[in-house]
């Protein structure tokens, strides 16, 4: 009797667990496809027509879903927009990338212009017209509660690695005013290139784009050599 019952144990040992199955590993892939697939043509309707405008009917109609896709997904429509406005911010510099530049052994001014070139560098790939620019920019114009994620967990993650870089270049605290003052002014024409359409930006400075790395270039010494001038300022200051 021991004989049979041993040749059962270890058959049974040979099982395949059952969240190891092939067919629920394929639900599992299946189901992150379809999650990847309702962001991005979430990302591209809400991009094109805004929040309002937008209904989870027609998303899953787009995106080939069940009806009921972006409930099981995301929770509802907030939720899916909220992760959208979070995954356009972290398609343009994602934190881990933030971290291993203002982490890094370089100077901080070098820090300062890897940044500023992945961050142009990745708008001038992408182009103005790409919908992780415009859903941001429309969030920028006309904000909603909904971006309050994207704040917290990409935005402010993100900035305080960014003026610890500035206060460093400065010789001042993270907490110093001058600090706040030329993070806004760094960012101020990254946040330009992402608002207005690239035909807009065309029909006010027609050069402006002539040639991608000569903007890179003339925007990295360009805050360069404002963040030297306000270092000097702050130095005269403290004598």
């Amino acid at each position: 009797m021991a004989g049979p019952r041993s040749t059962r144990r270890g058959a049974a040992k040979q099982r395949p667990a059952a969240g190891r199955t092939p067919a629920r590993a394929a639900r599992r892939e299946n189901g992150a496809q379809t999650r990847q697939k309702l962001l991005e043509v979430a990302g591209r309707v809400f991009a094109e027509r805004g929040y309002l405008s937008t209904t989870s009917k027609e998303i899953c109609e787009l995106a080939e879903a069940n009806i009921a896709a972006v409930n099981y997904h995301f929770g509802g429509k907030d939720a899916l927009y909220s992760a959208v406005l979070e995954e356009a911010h972290a398609r343009l510099v994602s934190i881990d990338s933030v971290a291993e530049i203002t982490q890094s052994n370089a100077d901080s001014a070098a820090k300062l212009r890897l940044l500023l070139r992945k961050i142009l560098v990745e708008v001038a790939r992408r182009g103005a017209d790409a919908w992780e620019l415009r859903v941001i920019g429309r969030e920028l114009i006309a904000p909603t509660s909904l971006m309050d994620a994207m704040m917290k967990n990409q935005v402010v993650p993100k900035a305080k690695m960014v003026m610890g870089m500035i206060a460093d270049i400065l010789g001042v605290p993270a907490t110093h005013p001058a600090v706040a003052r030329s993070t806004v002014n760094i960012v101020s024409p990254c946040v330009f290139l992402l608002v207005v359409s690239s035909e807009r930006q065309k029909k006010v400075f027609p050069a402006l784009h002539a040639d991608p790395d000569e903007l890179v270039d003339h925007m990295v010494a360009f805050t360069l050599g404002g963040l030297r001038s306000v270092a000097e300022g702050l130095q005269r200051s403290a004598r």
